[in-house]
């Protein structure tokens, strides 16, 4: 893809949140997979990706996980960039699987 925008990364990070759902056996681990999968996406990845996930896509909830986490720890260009899109994706897929879980789980076993 060569631009996203908010609602675009809402869908993937529901997309990878459903598919959590669907495989996890309880909650704690749909939330631990969660981290696992937003360290894995290309948008965390690719430096190129997180750039044009930051200009393109609000990114507070991003922002303000490098500040819990980093604090005044000096980040380069490329690693701020890859740190705020692993948090905005996190955040988006955790809230998802907040929200959505039960239903979800509810929805795949009358399947």
């Amino acid at each position: 893809m060569t631009h996203i925008n908010d609602f675009w990364l809402t869908e993937y990070c529901n997309d990878i949140a459903r598919d959590i759902a669907r495989d996890a056996r309880d909650f704690e681990q749909a939330m631990d997979w969660a981290s696992e999968s937003a360290d894995g996406s290309e948008y965390v990845i690719y430096t190129y990706k997180a750039h044009m996930l930051c200009q393109n896509c609000n990114v507070d909830n991003g922002r303000e996980f490098v500040r819990d986490c980093y604090g005044e720890t000096w980040l380069d260009y490329d690693q701020q960039a890859s740190a705020i899109a692993y948090g905005e994706i996190l955040c988006r897929i955790q809230g998802a699987i907040n929200s959505n879980f039960e239903a979800w789980k509810e929805e795949i076993e009358n399947v």
